[in-house]
């Protein structure tokens, strides 16, 4: 990020205004990997205008290329302009059109100024550019500000970019600060310094338009000082693309050859890049073979040489003064003088690439020192290599490493920045001004110092040291405690820190504040006087007041609050809200200290109860809730009608009573009782028992006479007694002159009843519980005589005229019109309802009505007084009355219409199938008037409901388990007394599928192997009715038919062509049908396949090697490693085995060199492969050394001196002659040699040289190991034994160190246990009872650092009948 204000010069600081874009606006996940900004640097002096016109220019063509790149290297773009005394405004953008836009509306002013603000401006640009950048500046003069050279190269150092100087002018004087700098600045960023013409900045250009490019690697980065001629050896790994050779300097030449020593010449394989005539020259070489390649350079003054690559293969380092693998703990430049380590982070290479070693490079090129780099190839992840420690050199160095890629080629990489080491100063100590601390109690006195080297503190006061002074290797934060602080203790002390470079001190006041002691908080109810107190403990004066919610108290309310002569505070007629913290608040010279005294006002409780009424049922569940404020927290009791509920007769949770399971005794009043130390309040709820109406209909039918007095009666229960409502259809009966209701007994009473009142009543009975209805039906007439004659009335009628001559008397005859009561038709057919008369006297009249008559433009009445319907509807059924009537009276007669419909049965799914054993219902939803009655028949044959049929409450037939019997088509026919209809139903029963002869496998898959490469057919064969549909998926991922190496087969099987290791997994085949589907599980098993290593691996003794053996195969194989013919043993100590294959040797020893076979193997095959391991011994110059016995050893004794010293050889303290047996002391006892070790020879061995000026001594140290050996060995042991006898087999073994022994049963190892036991650390294998299943071959298995031994034993256990048998045996063989 760009830095903030206040940290750059005023010219700095006005570059910033000109910022068109800040680092800052782009977010970090935005910005792709190993991108970097191409940043121009250019000097805006008059004499550059011809520079600016071609950097115009060129800068066109550097975009339009580095965006046409597959990988764009650019991220962003900054230019920085820079004239005496001014830098910027400075440019920063993501959009090169923007950039461009800048470059062009860039002026030259002034005159030719020299020198310029050039180092300030390339600041600027390291600081806003990203890692890795390419930054080009472009001048004529040298730098006025070459001051800030240390900064830019500490930038440089932690960007790792590259500074490139287009030099066309420097002031006429190289050898001036201001222009070495540009030199320095160069070598350490591996940057050049080009000198140019002003019409020769395009030929410049026209290189960068190449060089800016991602994956740039470094390959040779050196500078030289005067003419020289040199040859390089680089090794090109395969993954170069293209290498570049540029030289800067005068008269500069270039050769490059290839492996085979072939010139690469121009136009054949060397491309030139740039050629300035005495300046510079850059050639380059595209997909160069791999191998070591020539470079040769020269030229004839000051020049330096830089050879970089396109690769993936790189590294990264950052220095440490501790061993770590996290980056984050590094830093990117070396402290001088201190032991320091490298960690490297490689990319591009994967196991088995590694690196081989680190090289320390002079800027020169020359070699400073070498580190070998140890190999890990378990290390998660891969790539991070630790080095150990090494002093930094005091020059700059580059860091090259060596290694070689997964095919064994050799790769080289050099840092892109040169590294210098910080300069470390005296160490800096902090102290705070002003340290508290507080009467006795312990005391701190901190003291922080922070240093790059090793440093001694001491804590100092007036003068004398506190104290032991303390030596500490880094930075650190150290305290000077005090056990009790006391007066005395007040004052200054200093703290001083003294390394190599420097001494650092810093001093604190110690003045420990005022004590504060709060006897104890206060409690009081509202109304009364209390008062707060704080305790002080000082030595000095000091003031106090009280604080609340950070204000004064006095000040608040000074009528009820003051401040006593003790300073405590006193409050008059507490209130509730007095309550909470109050802060005494005392300070003194030493500082301040606070202290919180809580004042709590007592609140009595206020109860809430909800709901207040409530009512229940039996059985349910009742809650009362209650709710209590106050201070303290209220307690809270129930009581039920003012007694006490005792724990267990309901439940109660934090403040809610739970009644489960509610019985009527549980009505009452509850109390919800709250109290504290403050008081008491109470709140009830009533609970009340109801329960939900029932109602019974007394007679739910009634024909009462016209005229006669109704009774209707519902009686009723419930809990309260419900009130009883009467309805006529849909209206509530009131009471009145005729009607008479009693709601509690649940009575109608209907006075005087007429034809009006029959109908249909409703009784409804209502509590708070709920509700019931009941309903009763009222019907008013006469009872006709039980004869069929008609019956005639005489009707006697006397008038009275409107005269005097007397009464008239008439009589009438009145007949009822004759006709059926009840008729039936069928709906559409044609009815005639006679309404005959019998008599009446005058002929009376006829008319026709119908309880709900509705219009039909069929209905006619003819002249005989019939009606006729001509087509009758389903709306014309009902009653319909003749009414006769005369002078003399009205008499009907009624008829009853039911009209008939056809049965139809609802059209459905006629075409039905099911599965064997699976139900299936047949539909036949009949509807007609009257309801249709539905029968089932299938071939003429009427089906009787059984264990097989059952008929639904609709007219389906349910088949209950159907099978292949059941298949075929059923008639479902509905009847009514209007008719009948019909409607056929197919059924057709599938059966299961069942695959072929290897049969279909649901639980255990089958198992198929196959060799990559080759061709398999994974099975799959179905039949079933009708034919299946085949699917096959891998694990859970459905394969498509289309997939060009799977061919599905017409018998469902399923064919792999050329099968890969990919191919492993488990495999589906499921196959469907309508009756189901069923699955064939395939577990398709890939034979091992061994990973192609090295064959050939070397290792010095005492290290660390690990034989990789990764194998590849389905299930995954298991790993056996052999020495030779032997099986090796992985103690998890010396030999480790790693779930990846890898066998792990970790202290190598000679005597484990030798050829190792790794074996995969599962259960479709096996594969091996064989390692040869050379362990290696460094020359005998190693003060500890280990021989196995019979082996040679001479130990050297390079004295020198003079004179020429004597040389004297001990052992063990004794003097040696050399005429010992078996040794010899060579050339004038420069070498002890002894020719075939024994472990007598174990001990110490001392070369004393001796000469006038002094003594000097070599010591070894030597450990003789015995390769182990056993009793008898190389002889199979026979060993016969009856069952359940003691066997004992016995390995006595000698060596040194003392060899492990482990047993082995057929091949695999015998764990100790009471079956077979390990008596003497295995030397005696103990079976106490032995069995049939014992009898086997044993080995014993002895090892030890310098080799293993082996000896077996047949054992034969016999039981009876193997006795018997052979008994029998050597009866025949005696006769």
């Amino acid at each position: 990020c760009f830095p903030g204000r206040g940290f750059l010069p005023y010219w700095q600081e006005n570059a910033i205004e000109g910022n068109t874009f800040l680092m800052s606006e782009i977010r970090a996940e935005e910005i792709p990997e190993g991108a970097s900004t191409l940043a121009f640097v250019f000097d805006v002096t008059g004499s550059m205008y011809d520079d600016l016109v071609q950097v115009i220019e060129g800068a066109s063509k550097i975009l339009e290329t580095s965006l046409k790149r597959p990988k764009r290297p650019l991220f962003n773009f900054a230019l920085v302009p820079f004239h005496d005394p001014e830098i910027g405004p400075v440019t920063i953008t993501t959009d090169p059109k923007k950039f461009q836009y800048e470059l062009r509306e860039l002026y030259v002013q002034g005159g030719g100024d020299c020198p310029e603000m050039s180092i300030g401006a390339i600041k600027i640009a390291l600081e806003i550019s990203l890692p890795g950048s390419f930054i080009y500046v472009f001048t004529d003069a040298r730098s006025k500000d070459y001051r800030l050279t240390h900064e830019v190269l500490q930038l440089i150092q932690q960007k790792q970019s590259q500074v490139v100087f287009v030099l066309t002018g420097d002031c006429d004087d190289r050898s001036h600060i201001g222009y070495k700098v540009y030199e320095e600045i160069a070598s350490t960023s591996s940057g050049q310094v080009f000198h140019l013409d002003k019409k020769q900045v395009n030929e410049v250009l026209k290189w960068v338009e190449e060089a800016v490019q991602s994956s740039k690697v470094h390959l040779l980065s050196t500078d030289h000082l005067q003419e020289a001629v040199n040859t390089w050896k680089i090794p090109f790994d395969p993954s170069l693309k293209e290498v570049t050779v540029s030289l800067s300097g005068p008269s500069p030449a270039i050769e490059i050859r290839n492996p085979l020593g072939k010139l690469i010449k121009k136009g054949f394989g060397l491309n030139e890049l740039l050629n300035i005539q005495n300046s510079a020259k850059v050639v380059n070489v595209k997909e160069p073979e791999a191998g070591m390649w020539t470079v040769k350079t020269s030229s004839s003054g000051r020049h330096s040489v830089r050879i970089t690559g396109l690769s993936t293969i790189d590294f990264r380092a950052g220095f440490s003064r501790k061993p770590t693998l996290d980056f984050k703990r590094t830093v990117s430049r070396p402290v001088q003088g201190i032991p320091t380590y490298v960690l490297l982070n490689t990319s591009g290479i994967s196991i088995p690439a590694r690196v081989d070693r680190l090289e320390l490079l002079s800027i020169s090129g020359s070699s400073l020192k070498t580190i070998p780099v140890k190999y890990y190839p378990d290390r998660k992840p891969y790539g991070i290599w630790n080095i150990s420690d090494f002093i930094p050199p005091s020059e700059a160095f580059f860091l090259k490493v060596t290694g070689y890629d997964k095919d064994d080629y050799l790769f080289q990489r050099v840092s892109s920045v040169s590294f210098s080491s910080i300069v470390p100063d005296a160490p800096k100590v902090t102290m705070p001004r002003k340290t508290p601390g507080y009467y006795l109690q312990p005391g701190r006195i901190p003291c922080s110092v922070e240093s790059l080297l090793p440093f001694t503190l001491s804590f100092v006061r007036n003068g004398v040291t506190l104290g032991v002074d303390q030596y500490l290797k880094e930075s650190a934060s150290v305290n000077w405690d005090i056990e009790k602080v006391t007066l005395s203790d007040e004052g200054s002390y200093e703290c001083i820190a003294v390394s190599s470079a420097g001494t650092g001190r810093a001093q604190t006041f110690f003045d420990p504040p005022p004590v504060i002691q709060v006897p104890n908080n206060v409690t009081v109810t509202p109304g009364e006087r209390t008062v707060l107190t704080c305790l002080v403990i000082s030595a000095v004066d000091y003031n106090l007041t009280w604080q609340r919610n950070d204000r004064d108290v006095s000040l608040a309310d000074p009528a009820r609050m003051r401040i006593l002569a003790n300073l405590s505070l006193e409050l008059r007629s507490v209130k509730f809200s007095d309550a909470g913290e109050y802060h005494c608040v005392v300070s003194n010279e030493g500082g301040s200290s606070a202290a919180s005294v809580f004042l709590t006002v007592q609140e009595p409780p206020k109860v809430t109860v909800m709901p207040k009424n409530q009512s229940f049922t039996a059985g349910s569940e009742v809650s009362i809730m209650c709710s209590a404020t106050g201070y303290p927290k209220p307690k809270i009791a129930w009581t039920i009608n003012d007694m006490f509920i005792l724990p267990g007769q309901s439940l109660a949770h934090e403040g809610t009573l739970f009644i489960k399971n509610a019985v009527p005794k549980d009505a009452g009043i509850y109390g919800c009782l709250a109290s504290n130390s403050a008081g008491t309040d109470k709140q009830t709820s009533t609970l009340r028992y109801v329960e939900a109406p029932k109602l019974i209909v007394v007679q739910s039918e009634l024909l009462v006479a016209l005229g006669d007095t109704t009774v209707l009666e519902c009686k009723t229960s419930g809990v309260p007694p419900p009130h009883v409502k009467w309805f006529k259809g849909d209206l509530e009966l009131r009471p009145s002159t005729f009607l008479i209701i009693e709601p509690l007994l649940g009575l109608l009473k209907i006075q005087e009843t007429q034809d009006l009142d029959a109908g249909d009543y409703t009784c409804v009975a209502v509590n708070d519980a709920g509700r019931a209805t009941g309903k009763i039906t009222l019907d008013v007439g006469c009872k006709h005589p039980s004869s069929d004659r008609q019956i005639c009335f005489e009707i006697d009628l006397l008038f009275f005229p409107a005269n005097d001559f007397g009464t008239v008397r008439w009589k009438y005859l009145v007949c009822p019109p004759f006709g059926p009561s009840v008729t039936s038709v069928i709906e559409g057919q044609q009815l005639t309802l006679p309404c005959a008369l019998l008599a009446g006297n005058p002929i009376p009249e006829r008319r026709w009505v119908k309880n709900s008559l509705v219009q039909n433009p069929y209905i006619t009445v003819r002249s005989d007084g019939s009606l006729h319907i001509e087509r009758v509807r389903l709306q014309d059924e009902g009653k319909y009355t003749c009414v006769a009537s005369n002078v003399a009276g009205t008499i009907n007669k009624t008829t009853t219409v039911d009209v008939h419909v056809l049965p139809t049965i609802q059209h459905g799914q006629q075409i039905l199938s099911t599965i064997e054993g699976i139900p299936v219902t047949l539909p036949c939803k009949a509807s007609g008037i009257p309801k249709p009655s539905i029968i089932w028949s299938k071939v003429n044959a009427l089906l009787v409901i059984s264990a097989k049929f059952s008929a639904g409450a609709d007219g389906s037939l349910y088949v209950v388990s159907p099978g292949g019997e059941e298949s075929g088509e059923y008639v479902c026919t509905a009847t009514n007394a209007a008719g009948y209809a019909k409607r056929k139903v197919q059924l057709t029963v599938y059966g299961e599928m069942f695959g072929d002869q290897r049969g279909l496998s649901q639980d255990k898959p089958v198992e198929i192997s196959v060799l990559a490469g080759e061709e398999v057919t994974l099975p799959c064969e179905v039949k079933s009715l009708p034919p299946p549909i085949i699917t096959w998926a891998k694990e859970t991922q459905l394969i498509s038919p289309f997939s060009p190496r799977h061919t599905f087969l017409p018998s469902g099987s399923m064919k792999i062509t050329e099968a890969r290791v990919s191919d492993t997994g488990m495999y589906l085949c499921v196959a469907t049908n309508i009756a189901g589907n069923v699955t064939q599980s395939l577990l398709f098993l890939v034979p091992p396949k061994i990973q192609r290593g090295p064959k050939l691996m070397k290792v010095q003794v005492g290290q660390r090697v690990g034989l990789p053996c990764s194998a590849q195969g389905t299930p995954l194989p298991v790993i056996t490693w052999f020495k030779g013919r032997s099986t090796v043993l992985v103690d998890g100590v010396q030999h480790i085995s790693s779930p990846d294959g890898t066998l792990s040797i970790n202290q190598a020893m000679l005597s484990d060199t030798g050829v190792y076979t790794c074996v995969a193997t599962n259960i479709a095959g096996s594969d091996e492969t064989e390692i040869t391991l050379h362990v290696q011994e460094p020359p005998y110059n190693t003060p500890f050394q280990e021989r196995v016995a019979s082996q040679r050893i001479a130990f050297p004794c390079p004295a020198k001196g003079t004179p020429k010293p004597t040389i004297k050889w001990l052992w063990n303290g004794k003097e040696l002659t050399g005429r010992e047996p078996g040794i010899s002391i060579l050339d004038d006892g420069t070498l002890l040699v002894i020719a075939s070790v024994t472990p007598y020879d174990n001990g110490e061995y001392i070369c004393v040289a001796v000469n006038e000026a002094g003594t000097t001594e070599r010591k070894y140290n030597l450990k003789v190991h015995v390769p182990p050996s056993i009793k008898g060995g190389n002889v199979t042991t026979e060993i016969s034994a009856l069952i359940n006898s003691i066997i004992k087999l016995e390995c006595e073994t000698r060596g040194l160190p003392m060899p492990a022994i482990t047993w082995y049963k057929d091949g695999q190892p015998v764990i100790s246990s009471s079956q077979a036991l390990y008596i003497d650390k295995g030397q005696f294998l103990h079976i106490p009872r032995a069995q049939v299943s014992d009898s086997a071959t044993y080995t014993c298995h002895v090892t030890n650092v310098a080799g293993t031994a082996e000896k077996s034993f047949h054992v034969d256990v016999y039981g009876k009948e193997k006795i018997r048998a052979l008994i029998i045996h050597l009866s025949a063989y005696a006769f």
